[in-house]
């Protein structure tokens, strides 16, 4: 599957309750990898995957969802996900 694929397959797919995405940030990716982990569902995944096309390293399909690895430079960091009130 491609890229292109993987979007179109999840374009605004809605999620029931049970729907989540999951950062992982680990020390380990970091330093040996430089890279971060995302396990996504739903429309998240086509938005992922749009936005951070050019550093996605991987990706795979595993049951409803698609996890991710996705060069670190595409990363601004995990609190940056937060607002700033």
């Amino acid at each position: 599957m491609t890229i292109n694929e993987l979007i179109k397959k999840y374009k605004n797919k809605k999620g029931d309750d049970e729907t989540e995405s999951i950062l992982i940030d680990n020390n380990s990716d970091r330093k040996y990898d430089n890279v971060v982990r995302v396990w996504a569902m739903a429309s998240d995944v086509s938005r992922i995957a749009e936005r951070c096309r050019n550093s996605i390293i991987s990706f795979s399909e595993k049951g409803d969802g698609v996890d991710f690895v996705i060069d670190r430079k595409a990363f601004r960091g995990v609190v940056y996900a937060f607002r700033n009130r």
